[in-house]
Formats: C-alpha cells, sequence, structure tokens
C-alpha cells in the first residue's frame, strides 16, 4: 500500500478516534512501523496530535481552561501496550473498586506480566509496577484478589478476616472464578496458594482443586495472619 494511502488512512482513524485519547504504533497494525511514525509525526506538526514520547501520542480535549492532559495512568498503560506488555490495574485503586478497602492511593499501580526496567510518563509522577506471572487468562478482578493475598498485611483501613470474607463473597456471588484463581495461584509465593486454599475451604470448593493446592505447600510452614481464631480451616493451610 502506497505511504500516502497508509497516511490517509491514520489520519482519518485519528480524526474519528476523538479527543482525550492515546495512540501508539500498535492502534495502526498492521500498517509498517516506519510508516506509522511518519504519518503521526505529521499529524503532530498539524496540532493535532501531541508527542507525549517516543510511540506515544495523545489528541487532548481544547476547553477555555486550555488543551487537556492524559493521566499518567492512562499513559503507561498505553506505553506498555506498544511494548506489548499486558498490565492489569492494581493496589489501592484496584482493591477500593472491589469494595475490599475505603482507601486510595495517588500512586498507580499495575500488574505485569515481566519485569520493567524503567518506564517514563513525560510527566513526574510515580508509577508502580509489580512483575507477575499470572496476567493473562485471568479477568482482572481475579488478578486484582490475588494481588490483595499478596498485600494482605498492609491493606489499610480494614483488616485480613475482613478482605477473606469479603473476597469469599466475590467467589459465592460468581462475580471471581475461584478455579481460575486456584489454577493462577500455582505461580503464586506459598502465603497465597495458602489463603486461595483457606477460601476455596471457606466457600466449599471441590476436593480435586483443593488437593492440588494443598499438595504445592510445605506442611511445616506457617503463615502468621491471626485468623486461626477467625476461621477454623486456617490451620490445615498452615495459617496461624
Amino acid at each position: 500500500m502506497p505511504s500516502s494511502t497508509i497516511s490517509k488512512n491514520i489520519a482519518h482513524m485519528v480524526h474519528h478516534g476523538g479527543v482525550d485519547r492515546l495512540w501508539t504504533y500498535r492502534d495502526f497494525k498492521p500498517f509498517p512501523e516506519s510508516a506509522i511514525a511518519a504519518a503521526l509525526s505529521r499529524l503532530r506538526k498539524k496540532g493535532l496530535l501531541v508527542r507525549i514520547r517516543k510511540g506515544v501520542y495523545y489528541r487532548p480535549r481544547e476547553s477555555r481552561f486550555g488543551a487537556s492532559a492524559p493521566e499518567p495512568s492512562r499513559v503507561a498503560e498505553a506505553v506498555l501496550k506498544r511494548r506489548g506488555i499486558r498490565a492489569v490495574s492494581s493496589g489501592l485503586p484496584a482493591y477500593n473498586a472491589l469494595g475490599l478497602t475505603t482507601q486510595l492511593s495517588p500512586v498507580p499501580t499495575f500488574a505485569v506480566e515481566r519485569s520493567v526496567s524503567s518506564l517514563r510518563t513525560g510527566r513526574k509522577s510515580k508509577i508502580r509496577l509489580r512483575p507477575v506471572i499470572s496476567v493473562h487468562g485471568l479477568k482482572r478482578e481475579e488478578r486484582v484478589v490475588l494481588d490483595s493475598l499478596r498485600d494482605l498485611r498492609s491493606i489499610p483501613d480494614t483488616t485480613p478476616d475482613e478482605v477473606l470474607r469479603k473476597i469469599a463473597a466475590l467467589f459465592r456471588n460468581g462475580q471471581v472464578s475461584y478455579r481460575r484463581v486456584a489454577r493462577a495461584a500455582r505461580t503464586e509465593p506459598p502465603r497465597v496458594r495458602a489463603l486461595v486454599g483457606l477460601l476455596g475451604s471457606m466457600i466449599g470448593e471441590g476436593r480435586d482443586t483443593l488437593d492440588k493446592l494443598r499438595a504445592s505447600l510445605n506442611k511445616t510452614t506457617k503463615f502468621k495472619y491471626g485468623l486461626a481464631d477467625a476461621f477454623p480451616q486456617a490451620r490445615r493451610w498452615g495459617i496461624v
């Protein structure tokens, strides 16, 4: 396809894509990256787009207060997308959205499928990245549940037993799949596998699923959460 035609197609997509939107090269596949870069550069020179960083452009919304700017969390997602790294929103904002805590955090957090050495968003802002193994094959809420179990001791404005009861309710009402979480838990730290096992016992999950989790744990290891009095099944999972 001639470069002029590619350029027109990209300009059409950007014009009709709306304002307050981020664009990366991956949004224009399968066009060649060199042609995409040239087309986006021309749109920047015309004033339609703003270059946030290499390969990431933004179409601002104009208002009486001036041109809008993208939130750092959205830029982070776009940068990770351009690198082909799947990311899922996590941390306090995600725990709040699931009803696990009333607290929020000004620092956006993402669970990412591999380590990221650096991530610049074009603005002075903090972004927290948590490398995990299980991102693909999980709904966002399921990844968030696993992350909340990693952070169980440190989630503010709640207690570990309250968090577990709320997660158990998410499993019972079908908002989160216990079996998918249990499968993904096999790549999580032992303390998370034990907590997932306890949750399975609380909701009456089948023996086959629970036996696989139990077999992955060292029988002599103890996890000190202070949950043994609240949940009779806790000691079976080494949780005291």
